[in-house]
């Protein structure tokens, strides 16, 4: 977002709120959610490690290495990222949110 003053949007996305606009491709966006989803489907939330595991192992083999992959109920961050290659979101039935960029 362009100003400090702006507020945080979001918006629905494949069963997520999304923080808008992301800085990713519609492609991996889809892909990153559904993922993210399924994986909170069929593991418990308490195995948070193994969840962000199975996202990023995801992640680098379908779109190159190096993606960081963070999830939790409450947390807040400040990170560099590639251009196109960051996301943060909220699946609102559970309050779990992912945050997932990629550095080179």
């Amino acid at each position: 977002m362009s100003g400090d003053n702006e507020e945080s949007k979001t918006k629905s996305f494949k069963g997520a709120q999304v923080l808008w606009p992301p800085d990713i491709s519609d492609d991996i966006l889809e892909d990153v959610i559904e993922v993210a989803s399924q994986t909170l489907l069929e593991k418990s939330f308490e195995d948070d490690v193994e969840v962000a595991r199975i996202v990023k192992q995801h992640l680098d083999e379908k779109w190159e290495p190096y993606w960081h992959v963070f999830l939790g109920k409450s947390f807040g961050c400040h990170a560099v990222h590639e251009k196109e290659r960051f996301v943060y979101f909220t699946f609102e039935e559970s309050n779990i949110s992912f945050l997932i960029y990629k550095i080179s």
